[in-house]
């Protein structure tokens, strides 16, 4: 068994083979960072805000005045302008609609931001696991080799059985497929990051490790964007409703035309009157249609808030199932693996235990680590699941 002991005194100085060649370390807040400047869909939520911000400038929208040239005597012809008005307040509720319509623009974008925030933590927090997630199989994955080898020479001078031999050569065949697995995986979440950060150099990130946080009783959905957003619309509609009602109002028209003789006075030749709203109906149908309108809105903003509340519940129950998990590995789990590993290399070197059990042991070990690294994992992917669902940055 000296073999085996050198085996295992190499094993205390492997080191992880991820050397960082020239590679930059990227943040999760530089990359959200970068996503959002790279991000099409938040330059095209800045253009939204601006646009709704001009068109603020034709809310007190006015028809056009009418010129007239005409011969009210039949003796010459005199130019006129008549111009109508809608009542003074329809102007002032149009101005408080565009005026929404500006918040509502600012809050797609915050809406936007926190979607490609969550998309680049989510991502970044995919990479930091498969990065852990290959070093440990890295570790195994050479224990393994060794293994392999030296149960090969073993079966050659007759120490071990031809199943020992193959078993162990078949436990180092799964273990080096998901050690190459794993790495294809990282470097396809690596150039997804790239990708949406717009980043062209090789990037490595920050070391997993928990992010425990968030007091399930402190996380509200009033923040949400999407219930922000159901609750504007539903103001939008309201003050829809205003405007059709001073709509029904009368308006006001004014005019200039000489209708008389070329020495009329000129403050005679001035003209005023109301536009009377005679065709009410069409009026009453377009404030019901805007009173049906407010209700719709209000109960979407009822379903969007049953569905958050819904979601919030249960990523409150993932998050704690996840935190007890974490805090068993945390406590308990890691150490009986240490101890798991440690025992079975002492039967295995004292010959008290064949190549099987012993690879057995060391799987269930391993499992745990990987265990551990998924608890991790799951405690921050919640985490991040109930920031964004709160409207957290």
């Amino acid at each position: 068994m000296n073999s085996l002991k050198k085996i295992f005194l190499s094993f205390v100085i492997i080191v992880s083979a991820h050397v960082t060649y020239s590679q930059s370390l990227v943040t999760q807040d530089e990359a959200m960072a970068k996503a959002l400047k790279n991000s099409k869909n938040a330059n095209a939520a800045i253009l939204n805000i601006e646009q709704q911000k001009q068109l603020q400038k034709s809310a007190i929208n006015i028809p056009n005045p009418e010129l007239t040239w005409q011969s009210p005597t039949g003796a010459f012809y005199v130019g006129g302008i008549t111009q109508s008005f809608e009542f003074p307040t329809v102007y002032a509720k149009q101005y408080q609609l565009q005026k929404q319509k500006v918040g509502l623009a600012q809050t797609q974008k915050l809406a936007n931001e926190l979607l490609v925030s969550y998309q680049v933590k989510s991502l970044y927090l995919n990479i930091q696991f498969a990065d852990s997630l290959k070093s440990l199989l890295y570790i195994q994955d050479t224990i393994y080799r060794k293994l392999a080898s030296a149960a090969q020479r073993l079966f050659d001078a007759g120490q071990i059985d031809y199943l020992q031999k193959s078993f162990t050569e078949t436990q180092y065949g799964e273990v080096h497929n998901q050690y190459e697995q794993t790495k294809i995986n990282q470097q396809s979440l690596i150039n997804q990051l790239k990708f949406i950060t717009g980043i062209v150099d090789d990037i490595i990130v920050s070391p997993l490790k928990s992010i425990k946080g968030n007091s399930l009783q402190e996380s509200s959905i009033n923040q949400n964007t999407e219930f922000l957003i159901a609750k504007q619309t539903e103001t939008l509609s309201q003050k829809n409703l205003e405007i059709e009602r001073n709509k029904a109002l009368p308006g006001l028209v004014l005019g200039y035309m000489n209708q008389a003789e070329r020495n009329t006075p000129t403050n005679l030749r001035f003209q005023f009157g109301l536009s009377v709203p005679l065709w009410f109906w069409q009026y009453k149908g377009n404030i019901n249609a805007a009173k049906t309108d407010i209700k719709i809105n209000q109960e979407k903003s009822l379903g969007v808030q049953q569905v958050l509340s819904m979601q919030m519940m249960q990523i409150q129950n993932e998050l704690a199932q996840n935190a007890q998990s974490l805090n068993y590995y945390e406590q308990t789990g890691l150490k009986k693996a240490a101890e798991i590993i440690t025992t079975s290399q002492r039967f295995l070197n004292s010959g008290e235990t064949d190549y099987i059990n012993y690879l057995r042991n060391i799987n269930d070990a391993y499992a745990i680590k990987m265990k551990y690294l998924e608890a991790i994992k799951n405690v921050n992917q919640s985490t991040i699941s109930l920031n964004y669902l709160t409207g957290k940055q």
